[in-house]
């Protein structure tokens, strides 16, 4: 069974930890070099699924798990190499690792949406779009705490960082041994806001339409409905505030921290209050 396959990547992740217990800026090598063995691995296993089934709907539960998991993974890679912040890994893996562990012990069946009756095509980029966004707000999430924590380390002249042996610092991971660099880390941040935008709005307006066709009305308003576009509604204040007046640093990873936690509230509110409206029976 293909679902054996999950656990390839996921041994390459848990086992990458193991070199950082020697406290060696050579085995820090070592440890990326099993991250990316893993993504490897993930996205081998990502494309027999496309060669076998493709992207089609209704879905099996845990391949939905693990294209959420591919696809966070894919875009923390995309900017690890880019911004040279490889450590973010670091962060990130543990969370992929969890995703695919349960996508390999989820039920082997079908989310059949109950949308499945109106156009495959747009629910199914309103799936994708909507899962492309999520990761880069959660890639979001995860540097805000990380700068969060550096300034607070700053202010009581420390330092965030991996590991220290006798005083010799990761310089290659941590910028010349001075910590996470701060105005970095708000870049990705920022990055990660108006890239994710577009797409969580698009799949947001996807959303509320297929509903609508649903229903055959857009007066009706669900709950799912309203969560969603509060959620939309504090990313677009938080990208202003960043574009119009300037907002950077603490404040502004506090938003995104906000924001995010928001989103897995309106997730959990979806799934385990309306799960006949994505499927799950």
């Amino acid at each position: 069974m293909l679902k054996e396959l999950y656990l390839i990547p996921v041994a390459l992740y848990i086992f990458s930890y193991i070199p950082l217990l020697f406290k060696d800026k050579k085995m820090y090598k070592v440890f990326v070099s099993l991250i990316y063995a893993g993504f490897a691995f993930q996205t081998l296993i990502f494309f027999i699924f496309l060669s076998i089934k493709g992207l089609t709907v209704p879905v099996h539960i845990d391949r939905f798990v693990f294209f959420n998991a591919w696809i966070l993974m894919f875009i923390v890679v995309l900017f690890g190499l880019f911004y040279k912040v490889e450590y973010v890994l670091l962060y990130i893996t543990p969370l992929v690792a969890l995703n695919l562990l349960i996508g390999f012990f989820v039920p082997h069946v079908h989310i059949t949406p109950v949308m499945l009756n109106v156009n495959k095509t747009i629910l199914l980029t309103h799936i994708v779009l909507i899962l492309i966004g999520d990761s880069l707000f959660a890639l979001a999430f995860i540097v805000s705490l990380i700068y969060i924590f550096q300034e607070r380390k700053i202010k009581n002249k420390k330092n965030l960082k991996l590991f220290d042996k006798k005083g010799i610092q990761l310089k290659e991971a941590l910028h010349s041994g001075g910590g996470y660099n701060l105005e970095l880390l708000d870049n990705i941040n920022y990055q990660c806001l108006k890239i994710g935008f577009p797409f969580i709005t698009l799949g947001i307006v996807m959303g509320i339409y297929l509903s609508g066709s649903l229903s055959r009305t857009f007066m009706a308003v669900k709950p799912i409905e309203i969560m969603s576009l509060i959620t939309w509604l504090i990313y677009a204040i938080l990208l202003h505030e960043r574009v119009a007046k300037g907002l950077r640093g603490k404040r502004a990873a506090i938003f995104s921290v906000a924001g995010f936690l928001l989103i897995l509230f309106s997730l959990s509110f979806s799934f385990y209050l309306f799960p006949a409206f994505h499927g799950l029976k």
